[in-house]
């Protein structure tokens, strides 16, 4: 799977903390039910499960004290077991379109991706599992027009793309090899992450969902210049797209690509600005703040 899960929950974490709760943290699969109700929780956090871990957290769900409060944050509401949706003092929080309630928007920690920019290493990057149709594509169409590009994930996430790029020939062989050539390992530290966004001159945020990713916020955060999968959101958030560049097509994503090679100022006047926008409108505590108020009312105050 993605680190991000991991990186979301320990920022959601710091963020109770800096709103003054005492935080118990714990991944699930090492967590018993009898810790839960030891440490008798005003509030259960949960992001991202499985159905069958949410399956396991609506049977803590039955057993904890009636006052819990459980918080589920998801970007996609078929992770979540549909018998939550009902349960008193459940609140589910989900960029997923079809959630009618409460919205989720990605939060990022500033002091996690904050790098100082030593010089362009990468051209073009992309980091992420590029075993996905629109990804898979995408990436295609910038080895066909660049050559060799950039790509940081799991070795098994790469090979299953270039298997699915070889069956669907769309890449020569001789492209093919620069596709193999484009692998550069994984990568599963924010630090790290950081560099390779702020050294690289342009890094794609391939996004299927009318949302801003948690991946264009990494790259904001970095001081990197991403150029994104066209959202609306992202237009409204981003200034109406003078702070964040993005692309509706592939004919479009190769012309702009072609632009910000020959113009890194331009691009770095624009990573600039986003940067900024990300560091004061997606926060962990404000998002959370949101969220407590939501549950608690307009009117709740940080302990």
């Amino acid at each position: 799977g993605s680190n991000n899960g991991g990186f979301i929950s320990n920022g959601f974490a710091e963020a109770f903390k800096q709103l003054s709760f005492f935080v118990f943290k714990r991944p699930l699969h090492n967590l018993n039910i009898d810790e839960v109700l030891e440490a008798a929780p005003d509030i259960i956090f949960i992001y991202q499960t499985s159905q069958e871990d949410s399956a396991l957290i609506y049977d803590y769900a039955l057993k904890c004290s009636p006052g819990t409060i459980f918080i589920h944050c998801s970007e996609f509401l078929n992770n979540i077991s549909e018998k939550f949706f009902n349960l008193k003092n459940h609140y589910i929080f989900s960029a997923d379109s079809r959630n009618k309630k409460q919205t989720y928007v990605h939060s990022v920690s500033a002091s996690d991706y904050k790098t100082d920019f030593k010089g362009y290493k990468y051209k073009i990057t992309f980091a992420g599992n590029p075993a996905e149709k629109d990804r898979e594509t995408v990436l295609a169409a910038l080895v066909k027009n660049f050559g060799r590009i950039n790509i940081f994930c799991r070795s098994f996430d790469f090979y299953k793309s270039l298997e699915d790029i070889q069956k669907k020939k769309l890449l020569s062989d001789e492209e093919t090899e620069l596709y193999k050539k484009s692998y550069k390992g994984y990568v599963n530290k924010q630090q790290e992450l950081a560099e390779i966004y702020i050294s690289s001159k342009i890094n794609i945020d391939i996004n299927s969902a009318d949302n801003i990713s948690y991946r264009l916020l990494e790259i904001t955060a970095s001081g990197g210049f991403a150029l994104a999968s066209y959202s609306d959101k992202i237009i409204k958030q981003y200034n109406g797209g003078r702070d964040a560049e993005t692309y509706k097509n592939t004919a479009e994503l190769i012309d702009k690509a072609e632009f910000y090679l020959k113009h890194t100022d331009i691009a770095d006047s624009i990573a600039a600005r986003g940067r900024k926008n990300t560091l004061s409108s997606f926060s962990y505590c404000s998002r959370l703040d949101e969220m407590l108020r939501v549950i608690y009312g307009k009117n709740f105050n940080c302990r």
